[in-house]
């Protein structure tokens, strides 16, 4: 479905903002006001480059900024659908160092759902390096920054049965599961795994974040290891585009 036509505004010479944050800011407010209704579809980039004589680079960079903030999705040979008139939450991890990919920010919580003992089939065994069958507890989790936010992920956590106890003190305190292991256990951490790959919100999650399966979706998995390379957590957690972004500043060696 098209929505109504775009109409920009002149430009103004003195506005200290770069091309593409004027227009995404129009683009965003057009549609906080009602002129591309949820459904819609906005107009195509050779059509905002001709409306905004604008490069498709620009056009592009725009699109992005009213992605990130939560309104429309972009599907390459689908066009620009508009999903939301308003502005979700979206949360930016900066890792200054090897820390900031072993845990969330203080200021996000983790909510359990649910813990249930799971028996491991073959590729998930694999992964944690035991036997199939093996019986561990899955707790199933949304993490938040604020209560009233959107939620920025749902996480599947597996850890030893023999941890279970540690359930309790989720959302309690606010230590990672590994960290809360740790201290009730006395398990060191030694080393962790981290694979970030792309896809898309399982179904049965889609609900819980608010958001269409299939949704593109930041996917990272972390496989914890003790002092003997046992893995005694694996977490995988799904982050729906555009809510979470990782940032690293990296600097050449002097």
């Amino acid at each position: 479905m098209q929505s109504g036509t775009t109409v920009p505004t002149k430009r103004d010479a003195g506005d200290p903002r770069p091309r593409y944050r004027q227009i995404a800011d129009e683009l965003i407010a057009q549609i906080r006001g009602g002129m591309h209704p949820i459904g819609s579809m906005l107009p195509t980039e050779t059509e905002l480059c001709t409306l905004y004589s604008a490069s498709r680079h620009t056009i592009r960079e725009a699109l992005r900024l009213v992605e990130e903030a939560g309104l429309v999705s972009r599907r390459q040979g689908s066009g620009t659908s508009v999903i939301a008139q308003a502005t979700r939450g979206r949360f930016v991890q900066d890792i200054t160092s090897m820390g900031g990919l072993l845990q969330y920010p203080e200021e996000t919580r983790l909510t359990a759902l649910r813990a249930r003992e799971t028996q491991l089939d073959s590729e998930t065994a694999s992964l944690l390096g035991v036997a199939e069958g093996d019986t561990w507890l899955r707790i199933e989790g949304l993490r938040r920054v604020r209560v009233t936010t959107a939620p920025i992920c749902f996480t599947n956590v597996l850890i030893p049965t023999e941890y279970a106890a540690v359930v309790e003190e989720i959302g309690m305190d606010r230590g990672p599961i590994y960290s809360l292991i740790g201290k009730r256990f006395g398990v060191q951490l030694a080393g962790v795994e981290v694979d970030l790959t792309a896809g898309g919100v399982p179904e049965n999650q889609a609900e819980l974040l608010d958001c269409e399966p299939g949704d593109p979706a930041l996917i990272i998995r972390r496989r914890y290891m003790d002092e003997n390379q046992r893995i005694f957590e694996m977490s995988e957690s799904y982050h729906p585009a555009p809510r979470f972004t990782y940032r690293a500043l990296v600097k050449r060696e002097s």
